[in-house]
């Protein structure tokens, strides 16, 4: 147990070595931040909060009077009896809406709501945004430990055949045999330009959420198996989900709007003051000043039957705030599943990443022992490929493990909304 222990402790620090940091890369906290700042998914959604507070804005105008001034100016080429060649009229009104039957405060508050609601999509958005710039920033790792791991593959294949070559000349092993290393070299080379074509596209992935970034002299930096370490999730903080939290101000936004609806079965009342001024030339005021004119207006209307529209109308709003109660209600279910999944996700990477080192310190072992007994010729090519295969894989799944613990605390992380910008 004791010497298990200590080969343990050699290949953890031979991983750590594996997995070091380059002090002037670039760190996964500042991909995040660049994505923050350049992502194009949430410069769009956040110029749709901002169109949701000018909509705000332009529903309080509502509450404000409005003030027009009007100028008019009339020539004729032939003036009839007690008519002036030329006249203008000029006039200043102040009109206010007193009461429209609660309309006005419906939309405003609906405007709130809706604004709020995209106040939390944005957040969502960011959310995910650090999520899936932590995923592609993983995959690049993933991708380039692949091809590292692939050209090791390819150069103990490589130096195979150099001893096979050297023992085929020498008479010891048949032709048959250094051709099938030959072949294996071959297919270890073509998983590496494979490997190379991955880890570019994984590159232009990163670029991407990163809002363009040239990567291509941009080292990035691995990460430190220290901070694969997860937080205490509390299941109950489900419920102030962002995509909740709009969905519920949705909701309400729905409600006002079926309030400003039944405002069609109240009457509306207008009220207005103007000064009015004639000129019987461009700017020549008349002389009579008793026919300008200071008036006061107040103007009740209530529409009786208009076809039924605004019964249609409300229930349509009640049919729209059913379905968005459904979809709520749906994704709450849909976020508690998510949970679920990655929590089961997260124990499964953490046995995946004990067994993974397990197994690749027995493949390492493995390969030094028929590599030994290949050079002594005990073993045969063939059982020299197969070490290098399982070698390969042993890696492979270490790297996968590796990463996969940190996707599932990651994911987590996003589930419950820890991440901080």
């Amino acid at each position: 147990m004791k010497k298990l222990m200590k080969k343990l402790k050699l290949i953890s620090l031979s991983l750590t070595a594996f997995f070091a940091v380059n002090v002037s890369a670039l760190t996964l906290n500042e991909a995040v931040d660049i994505a923050l700042k350049n992502n194009f998914d949430i410069q769009s959604k956040n110029y749709d909060y901002i169109e949701s507070q000018e909509n705000v804005k332009a529903n309080q105008a509502n509450f404000i009077p409005k003030l027009d001034v009007n100028y008019s100016y009339l020539n004729r080429d032939k003036a009839s009896i007690n008519e002036l060649e030329e006249e203008a009229a000029a006039s200043v009104a102040l009109s206010y809406n007193l009461f429209n039957g609660f309309k006005d405060l419906a939309f405003k508050d609906s405007a709130k709501y809706l604004s709020e609601s995209a106040k939390y999509e944005l957040n969502a958005m960011k959310q995910d945004t650090v999520l899936n710039t932590k995923i592609a920033y993983i995959d690049y790792l993933d991708k380039k430990n692949s091809l590292e791991t692939y050209n090791s593959a390819y150069k103990l294949f490589q130096e195979q055949f150099e001893d096979s070559k050297n023992k085929y000349d020498q008479g010891i092993i048949a032709k048959n045999d250094l051709l099938q290393v030959q072949v294996n070299m071959s297919s270890a080379k073509q998983n590496v330009v494979k490997a190379q074509g991955d880890l570019k596209v994984a590159k232009f992935q990163l670029s991407n959420i990163l809002g363009g970034m040239n990567l291509d002299k941009e080292p990035i930096e691995k990460l430190n198996e220290q901070t694969l370490q997860s937080s205490v999730y509390d299941e109950s903080l489900l419920e102030n989900r962002s995509e909740i939290q709009a969905l519920k101000m949705n909701l309400e936004s729905i409600k006002e709007l079926e309030k400003s609806a039944k405002s069609g079965y109240y009457p509306k009342v207008d009220a207005s003051v103007s000064q009015n001024r004639y000129y019987d030339e461009l700017s020549k005021k008349i002389e009579n000043k008793e026919d300008n004119q200071n008036i006061a207006n107040v103007t009740a209307t209530w529409n009786l039957y208009n076809g039924g529209y605004d019964s249609s109308l409300i229930t349509i709003y009640k049919t729209k705030y059913l379905s968005s109660k459904s979809q709520l209600e749906k994704t709450k279910l849909d976020i508690k599943l998510q949970y679920e999944n990655a929590k089961s996700n997260l124990q499964v990477a953490n046995e995946n990443l004990e067994t993974s080192k397990l197994a690749l310190l027995q493949a390492n072992e493995n390969y030094a022992i028929v590599k030994n007994r290949f050079d002594e010729g005990i073993s045969t090519s063939t059982d020299l490929t197969d070490a290098n295969y399982l070698l390969t894989q042993a890696k492979q799944g270490f790297n996968r493990a590796y990463f996969d613990k940190y996707l599932a605390i990651s994911s987590l992380d996003r589930i419950m909304e820890k991440n901080s910008y």
